[in-house]
């Protein structure tokens, strides 16, 4: 199993959805992602779960400290 880290920077555009598409297309089943954004773009996470579910993600949000906020995602090759 292999564990990756991606930040998606400030604001969350075509080029960062593309970069996390490519990401996730690289793992396997129990392979583990952890995506990095800023809070203050937290109300674009949708973009982020929908694209986690379409690839057969489980995933987690997780508050940072401050100005950080995460997902932790496993592939279950749903």
């Amino acid at each position: 199993m292999s564990e990756i880290t991606v930040d998606l920077g400030k604001e969350i555009d075509q080029h960062d959805l593309t970069v996390l598409r490519k990401n996730l297309e690289g793992l396997g089943d129990g392979d583990k992602i952890i995506i990095r954004m800023e809070a203050a773009d937290a109300h674009e996470a949708g973009k982020v779960t929908d694209e986690l579910v379409r690839q057969g993600f489980d995933y987690q949000p997780h508050g940072g400290h401050g100005v950080d906020f995460y997902f932790t995602a496993v592939k279950t090759g749903r």
